[in-house]
C-alpha cells in the first residue's frame, strides 16, 4: 500500500512539473515575440535581420504550440512580415499554414486574399493568383476584399500603359 501510495505522489509531482515546465516556456516564447515585436514595430524601416528573427519566433510558437490560438495570429503576421519584405514564397506558405490548421481563424479571408496578391505582384504567376482571387470571390463574395479582388481580376495582366489608357476612358 505504501509503494501505490508513493508512486502516486511522485506521479503527481512529475506531471505538476511538466505541466509548470511546458507552462512556462510557453509564456517565454511569448514574452521574446512581444519584445522582438516590440522592437521591429518601433523602427521606421524594417530590419530584415530583426524581422526574419521575429517570423522565425512566429513559426517556432506554432510550431511548438500548435493547438494555442495566438499560433494563428503569430502565422498571419508571419506573413505579413515576410511579404513586406519580399519573402514571396514564404508568405504563401504561413498564409496556407493559416488556413489549414486555423479554418475557423478570423483571418482566413485575408489570408486568402493576401496569398493570391502575392501570387500576382511578387511572384509574378498570374495564372496562380487568378485561380485564388476567383476563389477568394467563390467563398467570400461579401466581404470588404471582395471589391478588390473583382478590381484585381479585372486588371490582372494588364500593363501600366494599358491600365492608363484604361482610366482615362473611364473619366471621359
Amino acid at each position: 500500500m505504501n509503494m501505490k501510495r508513493h508512486g502516486f505522489i511522485i506521479s503527481t509531482v512529475l506531471i505538476i512539473g511538466l505541466t509548470w515546465s511546458c507552462t512556462n516556456k510557453k509564456e517565454n516564447k511569448y514574452s521574446e515575440i512581444k519584445a522582438l515585436e516590440e522592437e521591429v514595430f518601433s523602427m521606421k524601416m524594417l530590419d530584415k535581420i530583426k524581422g526574419v528573427q521575429l517570423v522565425d519566433a512566429y513559426v517556432e510558437y506554432a510550431k511548438d504550440f500548435p493547438e494555442d490560438t495566438a499560433s494563428a495570429v503569430f502565422l498571419f503576421k508571419a506573413g505579413d512580415i515576410a511579404m513586406n519584405m519580399g519573402m514571396g514564397n514564404q508568405a504563401v506558405l504561413y498564409y496556407d499554414k493559416v488556413m489549414n490548421q486555423f479554418p475557423e481563424f478570423e483571418k482566413v479571408p485575408e489570408s486568402l486574399f493576401l496569398k493570391a496578391f502575392i501570387y500576382e505582384n511578387q511572384l509574378g504567376d498570374l495564372k496562380h493568383a487568378e485561380k485564388f482571387y476567383k476563389l477568394f470571390l467563390e467563398k467570400y463574395p461579401s466581404h470588404v476584399l471582395a471589391k478588390d479582388a473583382k478590381a484585381s481580376l479585372m486588371y490582372l495582366g494588364k500593363s501600366a500603359e494599358e491600365l492608363i489608357k484604361i482610366f482615362q476612358e473611364k473619366n471621359q
